[in-house]
């Protein structure tokens, strides 16, 4: 039982040093091709989805809100990856509270 409560904050830290590696790596990727003919071409169709997203990509908050690059997709993903940190940090930050020592 002991090797069980002792391998959990090492798994809990593995987990965060990967998290934020990947981060890190996607953010220089994004700085990496954003100007460049690199940038990914969106698809302008019709359809539902390309115009749902277009709507999402051309709102304020993608396009002078939160502007690191000049590409609103990188923004876009960028604030979704920052948020899944944020709650897997609350989630850790309340399953540290309540463990059992």
């Amino acid at each position: 039982m002991s090797g069980v409560e002792k391998t959990l904050p090492m798994n809990r830290a593995r987990r965060w040093m990967i998290t934020i590696g990947l981060f890190l790596m996607v953010q220089l990727l994004f700085v990496a091709i954003d100007g460049t003919f690199l940038e990914p071409n969106i698809n302008d169709s019709g359809h539902l989805f390309a115009r749902i997203a277009r709507g999402i990509l051309g709102s304020r908050l993608f396009t002078e809100w939160i502007t690191p690059y000049s590409f609103p997709f990188f923004n876009m993903f960028m604030t979704i990856h920052v948020i899944a940190i944020m709650i897997q940090a609350v989630q850790d930050l309340i399953s540290s509270m309540f463990s059992k020592k």
